[in-house]
Order: C-alpha cells, then structure tokens, then sequence
C-alpha cells in the first residue's frame, strides 16, 4: 500500500496524518499522534477534543469503538486485530515494517524472570522433581541438562532449577522419610524375607533383601530393605552378616523373621540355615526352571532346540534374513508377524516361549531356509512333531512360574499342591510321546521329586502354609497320616498362642480391696476350680476350632485367600488366623529380588557406572518403595 493512500477507517473518521480534525461530525474524534509510525495504528488512536488529545493511556479502535489500556506498546493492539478484525490485520502484516508478526504472549510478559516463585511454591515443585528423579530412576544431573532447563523454564519461569547438589540431599531426606515409614510398617510384624546377589556395571558386588508382611487389614505389602555392597569374598559368613545388617538398620529381630527365600546357591543357603539360623525356602521358579533344563537335556531333544537356536540367532543377527522372513509371513497372510525368540540359560520359560514362537512361524520360517539354502538349520518332520510335544509338556511349567510370581498374593502355600499338579500332568502318557520325550518326563520328575524330601522342614513348613491356605487347606496332595501331621503342627502353634495370652491375663494386677463375700460368692469358691477349668475348656476349644476350619469349603485356587481370611476366618477362627498370618506371609519364590535387579540396573547404567554404593542403596531403595 503506498504511503499516500488513506484507509478506510481513516477516511470514516475523517484523521489526516498531520493530525487535524474533521469536526463535520462531532467535537470528540480519534486521532494518532505523527510520532506513531507503526502500521498498526491505522486503525486505533486516542480520543480528542478540539484537537487535543483527552487521555493517552487509553486507545480507542477505529473500527468498532472498543478502548484498551495503552501501555507504549502495540502488543495489546496487535491481539485485539488479530481476534476481532482479521481482515484489517492481514492488512498490517502485509505493510508490516517494525518486527514479524506477533505471538501468543509468553508467561515471560506477564510474569517476569527476576520475579520469584513464593517459596511454599518452590518447595512443593522441588519435592516433586526429587520424587520424579527416584521414581522414574532418572539420573540426578538431570537438572543440568539444557534441555530440561529450557522445558521448566517453558512450564514456569520462576522456578528455580535447584543444584545437583541440593537434589542430592532432598533425596537422603526423602530417603529418610521413606525408611521411617518402612520400619513403622514392618515393626512387630511376623516377616519374610527374600535375597539375592547381584553385579553392577562397575564390577561392584551388592545383596539385596526384600521383607514382606501381611497388615493387620490382611494385605500383603513387600518393601526392598537394603541394597548393601559386599566388598569381602561371597562367602555365607559374609552374605549372612550383609544380610543382617540390613535388619538391624531397620529394627527387624532376627526371631520374628519367619522364613527366607533364596535360590539354590550353596553360599545363599548356608547363610539362611547355618549362619542366621532361620528356615530357607528354595524358590519355586529356579527349582522348576532347574527340573526342565534336567528334562531339556535328553540328547535327541537336546540336539533339536540347539539348531532352533542357532536358527532363532541367524534370523535375529541377519538384517537380510529378518526381511525375508517378514515377506514370507506377509505372503503366507500370517496373523501374528513376530521375529524369533531366542533361549536363555538363566530365564525362567524362554525355551518354552522359543519352541512356541518357532511353532507358530514353522512355515516361513521353512520357505526362508529353503530359499537360502540352509540345510543346517532345517528341522525334520519328526523333529517338529517332538518340540510340539515338548511345548505340551513345559506349558504347565510357564503358567507355575506366573502364578507364582505375584507379590500381592500368598505363594509358599501353592508351592506343594502345584508340585502336585505338575507331577500329575507329567505321568500322563500320549500315543506321540516318543522314548525321548518319556525320559524327559522322567528326569523331571525325579529332580522335582528330590528337591523337597518328605522328611524335611522345608515339607513341613510349606505343607502348614498350604494348610492355613483355604485354597488348599483340605491338603488333597497329600495322604491320611501327614494331614493329620499337619493338623497336629498347628495344633500346638495356636496352643502355645493361647497359653501365651492366658499367661499375660495371670499377670494383671489384683485389685486394691478384694469386695465382700456373700453366701453365692462362698458357694463359688467351693466350685471354682471345676467350673473354671470347664469354662475355660469350652472358651478355648482350640482342637474344635481346627476341626471347623477343616470343614470350611475349599476355595477356587483362583480366589484371595487374604480377602477370605479378612471377610470370614479371623473372625471365626481367631487362633489359627494368628498362624495363617505368619505363614502365608512367605513368598514362593524370589522374584521381588530378582526385579530389584531390573530396577538397579536402570540406575547403575553406564552413565552412572561410578555411583558411589550408599547413593545406589538409597536410588533403589526409593524406585521400590515409594
């Protein structure tokens, strides 16, 4: 537009540029000042009369009357084009000769960065970000980072990012805070425990020790205690003491731990039995995974699931291969387009889930050997139909290893029935089951077997929980005279309880003044030793009690025992829910160990090799526990 041609608006208004009026129309008119050069003010000026102009702190728009406050800058004016008259202001962007185009205001206008957040704000906000580093496993110089900087900054300008340092002592305030909660929570609490040892990137040995705990809601809670470093050699002594010190810190006696869950590690177990004297629980998931790899080393088996992984590992490793077999799948319309899963020694089903995979992708799997001439890694006929048959055998195995790998359940009381169930699915016999696979099932069956000997505590104690378990408690896994061995086991615990509370009631005190005898109070002392000892009798049936807990229906194995144990039995059955909180506290396993490694190893990564050990304990203590 050329610098002599007059707008609309201005030819309304009847403005010139040198700031006369038009007063044709009224003596209150809208001018602009000369010294207003912004493209902007075609459309807005001030309010004048007889020329002068009547207050310059508020501005009118031409266009539709409206007034705003004027602040000696256009933004405001720009925001108003924009929302109501986007016509004219494309019009101002076209002649636009002071600056692009304006934005949305930033939170910078309005609140400016030398302007602080009030402190109960910046402290709530820096509480957060310490939660966010610990529960997310986020590297503390987090708060370095630029980029970081500049999104807290976009969020909120006035927080101030706080230091490395000063995120490094909120979290052992946190850590603090945390632990105290912990020790509240397990105080006086019948408690289980788990352990094992693990390796960070840094070649830095650590034991970690799990406490699990059933509330007096009847809920199960697990918390991860302590992450200490084992400098010393691994041997029992010293992983006992580690793991010792670890309940020392947070108060936990020695005698109120119930049991211990541990894999089969020689230096683990003699830590727990010899050393701590308390019971050791093997876990159920290494023992199965052991009992199958015993079975999984038949020799023609054996040779069959070792070319399927060098097959899973050709197609894994092979770009040109993993293409083709993505061609193959999609020619042949499969509905699952999955790569091969490869075995592992050391986790629990992954040759299940191996066959399984190779089983579902048999046939592009095939054409891409065929295709690529790889007679080496071809399967027979009959090779195919044996994994088909393994893959029967192991499902049962994977679905244990899942069930039992929950820690919001009770475990240790599934342990034996589902042993039971197991060994029942193995002696069954199919016209395709080859030599080969009946020696399989032999040899599993003989390690599952040999891994809890009847004459042990460890049968014993598992037997109680599955006996305090309403699921199981019928104990149909096992005959006649070990039920009733059993029954006589929990028999004498809740004896032992209600002695202990009949003996606390002895020690109240008497009152000051023994009140006056009557005739009736003389008739009842001349009967009260019999009277007492059959009221007593009838009170505390505690034999009576076992024998209607017996009659309780079974649960579905599918059910909470804890939920029934709450809704129905502690009421019912006060003494033997007393045990049942101490026994089905245990874990059947040692999986919450095993994920504390996940965790660990998210915060002992290679950027954070050189995390010094008490900073690892704290980290992985707040990732599990918060």
């Amino acid at each position: 537009m050329n610098e002599t041609q007059t707008s609309e608006p201005e030819k309304q208004t009847g403005e010139m540029e040198s700031g006369e009026v038009n007063k044709s129309t009224t003596d209150k008119v809208i001018v602009k000042p000369d010294n207003l050069k912004s493209a902007v003010w075609r459309f807005f000026g001030f309010w004048s009369v007889g020329g002068k102009v009547v207050d310059k702190s508020k501005v009118v728009c031409k266009l539709c009357d409206a007034e705003m406050t004027y602040h000696t800058t256009t933004t405001n004016l720009r925001m108003h084009l924009m929302s109501f008259h986007p016509a004219e202001w494309k019009k101002v962007g076209e002649d636009e000769t002071d600056g692009p185009l304006p934005k949305q205001p930033r939170l910078t206008e309005f609140y400016g960065p030398s302007k602080s957040l009030p402190a109960a704000k910046q402290e709530a906000i820096t509480k957060k970000l310490t939660q966010f580093i610990c529960k997310d496993m986020r590297p503390i110089s987090i708060v370095d980072g630029v980029g970081f900087q500049e999104f807290v900054h976009e969020i909120n300008p006035r927080y101030q990012v706080p230091s490395r340092g000063t995120v490094k002592n909120r979290i052992v305030k946190l850590y603090d805070a945390t632990a105290s909660t912990v020790k509240m929570a397990i105080k006086n609490k019948a408690v289980a425990l788990t352990t094992d040892g693990w390796t960070s990137l840094a070649n830095d040995a650590f034991v970690t020790v799990t406490a699990h705990v059933i509330t007096e809601d009847w809920e199960m809670k697990d918390f991860v205690l302590k992450t200490g470093e084992l400098r010393e050699s691994h041997t029992a002594e010293n992983v006992s003491k580690s793991i010792v010190d670890g309940l020392q810190e947070f108060g936990v006696q020695l005698e109120l731990v119930v049991a211990v869950t541990t894999d089969n590690a020689a230096n683990y177990v003699n830590a727990v039995e010899k050393h701590m004297k308390t019971m050791n629980l093997p876990c159920f998931a290494h023992t199965i995974n052991l009992a199958v790899r015993k079975g999984l080393g038949v020799r023609s088996i054996e040779n069959s699931v070792a070319r399927l992984k060098r097959t899973a590992a050709y197609f894994n490793h092979s770009t040109t291969a993993s293409y083709l077999l993505e061609e193959k799948q999609k020619q042949m319309e499969m509905p699952k387009r999955d790569k091969l899963i490869n075995d592992c020694a050391t986790r629990w089903n992954s040759t299940y889930d191996m066959i399984s995979r190779a089983l579902e992708q048999q046939a592009p799997v095939a054409a891409v050997i065929f295709d690529k001439k790889l007679s080496n890694l071809e399967l027979s006929t009959s090779e195919w139909t044996q994994l088909e048959r393994v893959k029967d055998i192991l499902r049962p195995f994977k679905v244990s290893t899942l069930a039992l790998s929950t820690d919001k359940y009770p475990t240790a009381s599934a342990v034996l029935p589902m042993r039971h169930v197991l060994l029942s699915h193995l002696r069954q016999e199919t016209d395709s089951d080859t030599a080969a696979v009946k020696e399989m099932k032999a040899k599993i069956t003989a390690d599952l077997n040999k891994r809890y000997p009847e004459d042990g505590d460890v049968f014993m104690f598992l037997n109680t929980a599955s006996y305090l378990d309403p699921r199981f408690h019928c104990l149909g896994h096992l005959d006649h005279g070990r039920q009733q061995e059993v029954h006589d086991k929990v028999l004498a615990e809740i004896t032992a309880i209600a002695a202990a509370e009949k003996s606390g009631e002895s020690e109240l005190p008497a009152p000051l003044e023994a009140p006056r005898k009557s005739s009736l109070s003389a008739m009842g002392d001349l009967f009260s030793q019999v009277y007492q000892q059959q009221t007593r009798a009838a009170a505390y049936d505690l034999h009576g009690e076992l024998v209607q807990y017996e009659r309780e229906p079974q649960l579905p194995p599918d059910a909470d025992p804890l939920l029934w144990w709450k809704s129905t039995g502690s009421a019912r059955y006060p003494y033997i829910a007393q045990v049942a909180k101490k026994y089905l506290t245990v874990p059947g396993t040692s999986v919450r160990s095993e994920r504390v490694f996940s965790s660990a190893g998210n915060i002992v990564n290679k950027k954070r090799s050189a995390l010094a050990p008490d900073h690892v304990d704290r980290l992985v203590f707040l990732a599990n526990n918060m």
